[in-house]
């Protein structure tokens, strides 16, 4: 297949590219924002026409909590309009186009314990400008999907880390973190809820699972319309991806909480279930944390 990678430049962009192109398949990333403002529908659809693409893997977006929190209204503008562009571009090709949607499991907000693990019949519970961005992409998706006949497939992707990440999420920045207090000898690092649980998964396992999606919605394997989790299934708690990061450094750090980072909406636990993703497409995470870990130093030291 001929691919229309969007956000190509983005932090899964790079990895999605690179696994599609072992799959065998022809990969077109597109241009970044500074260049193809995903929000301007007349040159997003210019671009697909093209491109021709026989499928579209929506990447672009905004993917940082805190920067939808800045600016809600700019959130809002790109995940969900954005979306629309992009899935009603792909509504005017001829032959159809397949989609391809990069969504969160922020659209399931602050769980209850009894929802745990969350599969794709969780109550949707966003209430902050991210989660609530990508819980309107996913209806915009779906809803254009359905009226224009465009196959789509939508996930909910788990935390997700490893080589490339910006520094603004919490693994590279305690990776960061920890590095610099080897470079200056000091022990203290400056840590925020280090006993909130996460789901946390390998960036090139995700890719690998984006792609199984994307051939499953081409061969009718994964049905149109489908949301889908992309999670370990396991979590591990932020005081363990400390220390294990520690332990790859190889130096020993007293955590120092710091009210700056401290997020007083951190529910305790965050677990996806990835059964859904399994059955459609045979995916099972392969990389190990500490692997993930290992290479995430590697590309910052």
């Amino acid at each position: 297949m001929r691919v229309l990678v969007t956000g190509a430049t983005g932090f899964v962009g790079p990895w999605l590219i690179e696994e599609l192109m072992s799959g065998g398949h022809d990969v077109v990333p597109s241009p970044g924002s500074s260049k193809l403002d995903v929000t301007d529908a007349l040159a997003i659809h210019r671009f697909i026409e093209s491109v021709r693409p026989d499928a579209i893997a929506h990447l672009a977006g905004i993917s940082h909590a805190a920067d939808a929190s800045r600016d809600p209204a700019r959130a809002l503008a790109v995940n969900e309009g954005g979306t629309a562009a992009v899935m009603r571009a792909a509504a005017e090709r001829r032959p159809r186009v397949i989609v391809f949607v990069s969504g969160s499991s922020e659209v399931y907000g602050q769980p209850i314990p009894a929802d745990l693990p969350l599969n794709e019949s969780a109550p949707l519970r966003a209430e902050q400008p991210y989660g609530r961005s990508k819980l309107a992409q996913e209806r915009i998706a779906l809803e254009i999907g359905s009226t224009s006949r465009v196959p789509v497939v939508v996930t909910r992707s788990f935390n997700h880390t490893g080589p490339g990440q910006r520094p603004q999420f919490v693994a590279p920045a305690l990776a960061q973190r920890v590095l610099e207090a080897k470079r200056t000898g000091r022990t203290e690092v400056a840590v925020g809820s280090l006993d909130v649980r996460r789901d946390i998964g390998d960036v090139r396992d995700f890719a690998r699972g984006y792609r199984m999606l994307i051939e499953g919605l081409a061969t009718g394997r994964v049905p149109t319309g489908s949301v889908v989790n992309v999670a370990t299934g396991t979590a591990v708690t932020i005081r363990r991806v400390l220390e294990l990061i520690a332990r790859i450094v190889g130096v020993e750090v007293q955590p120092r909480v710091e009210a700056s980072l401290l997020r007083t909406d951190d529910p305790p636990i965050v677990v996806g279930d990835p059964a859904k993703l399994v059955r459609l497409t045979g995916w099972k995470p392969a990389i190990p944390l500490e692997q993930t870990l290992r290479d995430l130093v590697a590309a910052g030291d």
